[in-house]
């Protein structure tokens, strides 16, 4: 069912390399001469159909966390692991947005140390990773190393999230992680 899901962006990735394939073949002064079709060519009506190249980008749009919570970036104001708490996440130090790319939910979490992000499936109200987590290319020693290794690490277990008085928390088991709204 992955693998469905992800067809049409691997057939739009296919269909603008082969546009930009022929783009190259284009001689310079951008005028080509239209080859006829050999009449072998014309004469088999039973040939594939050629898919029509789509020019259009993936539509990417702001998705909310739960009803009712605004769609934006979140800041987080304070965390806690296995009930204590963890003051480096206080002042936005854990920022996560929702997108929705044609369809599909993909979280993006930036820590200290660099950008996480994943496809995520939300059924009410638990957030659950859908894939592998990516992880950016900036690399951290130390503390803030093992922060966002703390938060990789929470965001690899089923999320329950509940959003009150402007604030969206997201629990798991003892760790918690609490946002607001930027």
């Amino acid at each position: 069912m992955d693998r469905a899901r992800h067809l049409p962006l691997k057939i739009s990735v296919l269909l603008a390399s082969l546009l930009m394939t022929s783009c190259a073949a284009t001689p310079p002064g951008g005028q080509s001469t239209p080859t006829p079709l050999s009449t072998s060519a014309q004469a088999d009506k039973s040939a594939p159909t050629p898919l029509p190249a789509t020019t259009s980008q993936p539509q990417q749009t702001c998705a909310p966390f739960l009803p009712g919570a605004p769609c934006t970036t979140y800041d987080s104001v304070s965390a806690a692991s296995n009930g204590k708490a963890l003051p480096w996440a206080a002042n936005g130090a854990v920022k996560a947005q929702l997108t929705s790319i044609n369809g599909e939910l993909l979280l993006t979490v930036r820590t200290p140390c660099g950008p996480l992000g994943a496809p995520v499936v939300i059924k009410g109200n638990i957030l659950t990773v859908a894939g592998k987590i990516a992880t950016g290319a900036e690399g951290c020693v130390g503390a803030e190393g093992y922060q966002r290794l703390w938060v990789q690490e929470f965001l690899k277990r089923p999320i329950a999230m509940t959003y009150e008085s402007g604030k969206l928390l997201w629990s798991s088991g003892e760790d918690s992680l609490t946002f607001k709204a930027e």
